[in-house]
């Protein structure tokens, strides 16, 4: 019986040290851009040294250096700040670039080599430009449910990695040059805010109709919830970042930024009500997260994961 209550005491232990992950910031201030200028949809470095922030249109996108504080333009292009990629060197970002002809919009797929500047084409003038990451320097793309594959910089993938979509709100998973359903076919829902975790393992998705996030196997088995979490991205492996945003069906009336473990515990919210805050993204370290406010100001938390 002792070795039983021993066992189980040491299980409620175990489960404990899993669960008990949080999240302190430890200090979170405006960055300061020039006067006048101002910045949304920020996205961080993975190595948390600069920032890329585009309009309040999501046209162009400019680069903060942290290190000196200098704001550089990338490109003016239309659409380039929406879900723009950067590798997990800093040194390729690739970028959309919206074209309208005959009052239809075409969607090209750019990227830019940081370190000798060099814009190279991905996908030219696409219809439905799916989704794409960038891997070992090389971009990965999915147009109408074709991949598509492109080196900018270092050697040759050996493989390519697994990458999800979204294709008329239903979700996808292109694995081994094959898509496969992830999402029921018959389900009435629509799926948005797709993206895999950096080290290949986890799914992480958003549904409309049921306002939650959730964080799946590849194959879409074992879904957890992590409740209201607009706009969700991974930071690092273990946590999920978002904004938990409430509107009048017009603008955002209030926005917090929430962090949550990949698997469902230690939710918590990072700012309060007293500033509407969004579009967090975070660092590959889990130690920065960059935001930015309704009025277009950026701000950078530096945290710490607590146990």
């Amino acid at each position: 019986m002792n070795k039983i209550i021993f066992s189980l005491f040491m299980l409620v232990a175990s489960c404990n040290l899993t669960y008990s992950q949080g999240i302190k910031v430890t200090s979170n201030q405006a960055i300061p851009l020039p006067p006048a200028e101002t910045g949304y949809s920020p996205v961080l470095s993975p190595a948390g040294d600069y920032i890329l922030i585009t309009g309040n249109d999501l046209k162009g996108l400019r680069k903060y250096d942290l290190s000196t504080g200098k704001l550089s333009t990338l490109t003016t292009d239309k659409g380039a700040g929406f879900n723009v990629q950067i590798s997990d060197d800093g040194k390729l970002v690739a970028y959309r670039s919206q074209q309208y002809k005959n009052k239809l919009r075409y969607t090209s797929l750019k990227a830019l080599d940081m370190t000798t500047g060099k814009q190279n084409d991905v996908v030219k003038e696409s219809r439905n430009l799916e989704q794409f990451m960038i891997k070992d320097g090389t971009v990965i793309a999915l147009e109408n449910g074709t991949l598509k594959t492109k080196r900018i910089t270092g050697k040759a993938l050996q493989s390519v990695p697994a990458i999800s979509s979204i294709s008329k709100g239903k979700l996808y998973l292109t694995r081994h040059k094959q898509t496969s359903l992830i999402s029921k076919e018959n389900d009435n829902y629509n799926y948005l805010w797709t993206s895999i975790s950096p080290d290949g393992k986890k799914l992480l998705y958003y549904v409309i109709e049921k306002g939650k996030a959730y964080v799946s196997n590849l194959d879409g088995s074992n879904p957890v919830s992590l409740g209201v979490l607009r706009a969700p991205k991974w930071m690092g492996n273990n946590w999920i970042i978002g904004m938990e945003d409430y509107d009048n069906g017009t603008v955002i009336t209030s926005s917090r930024i929430i962090a949550v473990a990949a698997n469902g515990a230690g939710r918590t919210a990072l700012t309060d009500k007293s500033v509407i805050a969004t579009n967090p993204s975070g660092s590959a370290d889990a130690s920065k997260i960059v935001y930015n406010t309704a009025d277009g100001k950026i701000y950078l938390m530096n945290i710490e994961i607590t146990k």
